[in-house]
């Protein structure tokens, strides 16, 4: 299976998002980025399992939403897994909402603190296919 780790871009006037590994979310005006262990630890052992992994970091690579989504797009994954917190729930309802319009076949899996703590609120609000609750 084809599985794609992905981080869409936020874009905000507040600064970079702080997403991967950080409980306590943060926007930083200067780059900064925190290397994912635990999304790359999953990658990992997906790929030790025979999974083909792909990682596409918007945030990091500084890409546009066109951009993040075009790779996308280029790498057909099986499956997209996502990950995020409460200050940027919103943006990524809306972002799987625009996937599921352009791909409806296409599997999305969300995961973080804010769909751990209140997975009803995102079914109710999002189109996700999975949810993966803990941590």
């Amino acid at each position: 299976m084809k599985i794609c780790i992905g981080y869409p871009p936020l874009k905000s006037k507040k600064g970079i998002p702080l997403l991967s590994q950080n409980r306590q979310f943060q926007w930083f005006k200067s780059p900064t980025y925190i290397y994912p262990v635990i999304p790359a630890s999953a990658a990992t052992l997906l790929q030790s399992q025979g999974h083909q992994v792909i990682w596409l970091d918007g945030i990091a690579e500084n890409w546009t939403y066109d951009q993040w989504f075009d790779r996308l797009k280029t790498e057909q994954p099986d499956l997209l897994f996502m990950e995020t917190k409460t200050p940027v729930i919103k943006q990524h309802w809306q972002i799987i909402k625009r996937l599921k319009r352009k791909d409806p076949t296409l599997p999305i899996v969300l995961a973080g603190d804010h769909v751990t703590a209140l997975p009803q609120e995102t079914r109710k609000n999002c189109p996700v296919d999975y949810l993966i609750k803990g941590g």
